[in-house]
């Protein structure tokens, strides 16, 4: 007669699957994430149509790597980005990546793993709230580029990774 028993890993990784439970973890202060909140003087409208005009073609792309680490290594990173109307006064953004070869221990969901969010709400005739929740290490270049086109100071596409 055998016993088998099964048991969860003890270090077993916990990956968001949804965008709430992303931007939860981030904002309940999840070591090596960071929320911040920017108003800037546009309206809602004005930097919607930005936000709009530049994450899919600055964003959606498929990064391909080769390096030779004793022997040869293919990799690459899909980014998906999401923008999304939620009623008449509020948008939200999300970026996900699929990596490839994945990671080991975690079941990433559907889109990839999520590696930053915007929640953008209109505060005023020509006023938008931005709040951001993002990696503190990487993707430095891909926050910038999204609270630079939400004032409407840039619309430069970030480099990709």
């Amino acid at each position: 007669m055998a016993l088998f028993l099964t048991a969860q890993p003890a270090g077993a990784i916990w990956v968001p699957q949804t965008k709430e439970e992303f931007v939860d973890a981030v904002a309940k202060g999840t070591k090596g994430a960071k929320m911040e909140t920017v108003t800037v003087e546009r309206s809602f409208d004005e930097v919607y149509r930005t936000l709009e005009a530049r994450t899919a073609p600055c964003l959606d792309h498929k990064v391909e790597r080769t390096a030779y680490v004793g022997y040869v290594e293919h990799s690459s990173s899909d980014y998906n980005p999401s923008l999304r109307r939620v009623g008449r006064d509020q948008a939200e953004f999300t970026l996900q990546v699929v990596h490839n070869p994945r990671g080991v221990g975690h079941t990433p969901p559907a889109g990839g793993l999520y590696v930053m969010a915007l929640d953008v709400k209109r505060a005023g005739a020509s006023r938008t709230e931005v709040v951001l929740y993002r990696p503190v290490m990487g993707f430095k270049n891909i926050s910038k580029s999204l609270i630079e086109w939400a004032e409407g100071s840039s619309t430069d596409c970030p480099k990709l990774k």
